[in-house]
């Protein structure tokens, strides 16, 4: 059987990540002996695992020039495997999560070892970085997949693995522990329509966990310092606005697309972030600014990300901060006022994975693969 390594074992055993941000020195493992866990300064948010000689170096003096090629990166989008609360464990019925540590069922363990897999067969590049949440089923999915490149014999192994209470999932407030059937069905008060809102909304924001609710106080004693050591950081409910806003954003511009400009070679990096449906929704709609777009938000509010499938997204980095979403090709797509390159925006531009015939196919725009489909149900 594998060892799990240091950071999820502390998850496991102490049923905290907290105790890694007080650290000070290195702590080595026998199951990943080239790696060190440290909390990066500049990443303060995050906790980082990266080998020795790896750390993140000052990129070169930008070329700020009207014809200077600014990195375009490619990010592997993952929801983490089926979890005991997903529906796929028998006698456990489908339960609202949101920041209940709950693991993954071993339909989920399955399910991460063949995200792994597939990675390993369908990307044949190095992944830079792998992104994942605190929360232990997207963790052990990251783990897999780390563990599926670490295997390769051409020292494909992800270089850095870091982990952000940013990434966790949306904060489902009092509804987290209730089934969703019985939710839907009225018996705690909520009328059907109310809670479709809560749960495909953009906007809408569940009822919020009272400050007296158990759940709350072990929610402030378990991620209070994960979350900068502020109570008002752990969310006591949430819109995907809410989400994008407060987390997902800052995360992009203080964590993801540092780390990638650090390693970009031949014109970007690539991120792999394993996390939650509804933190990768949100995630999605603040590369792709629905707020601005209504027909791409509409779709996002029907998108259903399923248990361990991979979406392709790539995205540029712009000297400002800012960035914008690219074609699989690497093309900037135009603004709905016309005002960027060639093509027009689809509705949302992230790809399955398997619809990318192979690598090569993303440098080729001939081989453009048709856009994520929402579920119009």
């Amino acid at each position: 059987s594998r060892t799990i390594p240091p950071i999820l074992g502390l998850c496991f055993s102490l049923g905290r990540t907290e105790c890694l941000q007080s650290t000070s020195k290195p702590y080595r493992s026998r199951t990943m002996a080239h790696t060190a866990v440290s909390v990066n300064e500049d990443l303060s948010s995050s906790i980082l695992i990266t080998p020795p000689n790896a750390a993140m170096e000052s990129s070169s003096d930008e070329d700020t020039s009207e014809n200077s090629c600014y990195p375009v990166h490619t990010l592997l989008l993952s929801r983490h495997g089926d979890s005991i609360w997903n529906g796929g464990q028998p006698g456990v019925p489908e339960t609202f999560t949101g920041w209940t540590d709950v693991p993954l069922s071993p339909k989920g363990v399955e399910e991460a070892k063949s995200l792994g897999q597939e990675l390993t067969q369908r990307w044949e590049s190095t992944i830079d970085a792998c992104f994942t949440s605190t929360l232990q089923r997207a963790q052990m999915t990251a783990h897999y997949c780390y563990w599926a490149f670490a295997e390769l014999p051409n020292n494909r192994e992800i270089k850095r693995f870091v982990i952000d209470y940013r990434l966790n999932e949306r904060h489902y407030g009092s509804l987290q522990g209730f089934s969703k059937e019985k939710v839907e069905k009225g018996v705690y008060g909520h009328g059907s329509s109310t809670v479709k809102l809560w749960r495909r909304s953009w906007h809408a924001v569940p009822p919020l966990l009272g400050d007296d609710d158990p759940r709350r106080k072990h929610e402030v004693t378990r991620f209070k310092e994960i979350c900068g050591g502020q109570e008002s950081k752990v969310p006591r409910g949430e819109s995907l606005s809410q989400v994008a806003k407060d987390r997902i954003q800052p995360f992009i511009q203080e964590v993801l697309t540092p780390t990638l400009n650090s390693s970009a070679r031949d014109g970007g990096g690539t991120g792999l972030i394993v996390a939650h449906a509804n933190s990768l929704r949100a995630l999605i709609g603040a590369f792709v600014d629905v707020e601005k777009n209504p027909v791409a938000l509409r779709t996002l509010e029907r998108l259903r990300i399923p248990t361990g499938a991979p979406l392709v997204l790539r995205y540029q980095s712009l000297p400002d901060g800012s960035t914008r979403v690219c074609d699989l090709g690497g093309v900037p797509i135009r603004a709905k006022d016309g005002s960027s390159t060639e093509d027009p925006q689809p509705d949302l531009p992230v790809w399955p994975l398997g619809c990318v015939p192979n690598q090569a196919a993303t440098n080729d725009r001939r081989l453009f693969p048709p856009k994520v489909r929402s579920d119009r149900r």
